[in-house]
């Protein structure tokens, strides 16, 4: 199915051994890459606050969110959206069923992933879902705070 033009539209070969621990970097090169698509390992999908804050400053940061918000809303925008609470329900019953352990699972999490600093990131500019817009403050280019959007057009 993911082969198909309207999904991925690669050769069905190489989406399979992407998702079975290899990797086909060109044609006819496979090699061992356990990691290179992680579905459930590293608490990949749990619904982390700070990332859907991320996801957040990232629009607001090129303009689909056109007015500065408070680092409140958010928060709060992540809450209403990213339920761990559902996660961690769904959670117990595969751990009560014997398909998970408990040890697959954050339940300690208070939703925020620890800050992901310079090192860690492409752009070298580091990340802590605790403070929206000191991050999108820090970066070099887009929407700053204080600039709203109207009309295309950007006013300070």
């Amino acid at each position: 199915m993911l082969s198909r033009p309207e999904y991925v539209g690669a050769d069905a070969e190489v989406i399979a051994n992407s998702m079975t621990g290899f990797f086909e970097f060109e044609k006819g090169d496979v090699r061992p890459h356990p990691t290179f698509n992680v579905f459930f390992r590293y608490n990949a999908t749990y619904p982390f606050y700070s990332d859907a804050i991320w996801y957040l400053t990232q629009m607001r940061r090129w303009g689909q969110i056109a007015d500065t918000k408070p680092d409140a809303w958010y928060f709060e925008t992540a809450a209403d959206v990213y339920r761990p609470d559902i996660y961690l329900e769904a959670a117990r019953l595969l751990v009560d069923d014997g398909m998970a352990t408990k040890a697959d699972f954050p339940w300690d999490s208070d939703g925020f992933k620890a800050p992901t600093p310079a090192s860690d990131i492409i752009d070298a500019i580091p990340y802590d879902g605790r403070a929206p817009n000191a991050y999108i403050d820090s970066l070099p280019i887009g929407l700053k705070s204080g600039q709203t959007v109207v009309d295309g057009d950007i006013l300070d």
